[in-house]
């Protein structure tokens, strides 16, 4: 279906989906790091500490006991997230991997890297640390290229 067939009758909504799904495409950004883990993040214990009413508590108290720099490691990448979200919204997307998974390490040796933070830009190019302009120049390589 071509934009000038649908005309004046459809609505702008299904235009709107056509331009992002088939003329605008989805630079994916992996991001692997040390992440930060709770029991939320457990399947099995967040509902019981839900449902007991302490699960704020816990997680504030399991979140206390990471080492300083690390929690403000977390900080500063959920901030630049943040921005990357807010300055390419709908052109990108964000997966978090977490370093010490499975495939967080496979994903490691795959690009051979050495330091984290680690931006994997659409499966080919990597941005290693916190150089923001690096990598917004490598995504905005990417959006020009799609």
């Amino acid at each position: 279906m071509k934009i000038k067939e649908a005309g004046a009758q459809a609505p702008a909504f299904f235009i709107w989906m056509y331009v992002l799904y088939f003329v605008m495409k989805t630079i994916s950004v992996e991001v692997i790091s040390r992440v930060l883990t709770t029991f939320q993040h457990c399947a099995s214990c967040g509902p019981v500490f839900r449902e007991a009413g302490v699960e704020d508590a816990v997680n504030k108290e399991a979140l206390a006991e990471y080492p300083q720099d690390l929690q403000e490691e977390f900080l500063k990448l959920s901030d630049l997230i943040r921005e990357l979200r807010r300055l390419y919204r709908h052109r990108i997307r964000v997966e978090l991997i977490n370093a010490q998974s499975p495939l967080g390490i496979y994903k490691t040796l795959r690009h051979c890297i050495r330091k984290y933070p680690a931006f994997i830009i659409d499966k080919t190019d990597v941005c290693l640390g916190w150089d923001w302009q690096k990598l917004s120049d490598i995504v905005d390589m990417h959006i020009k290229a799609a």
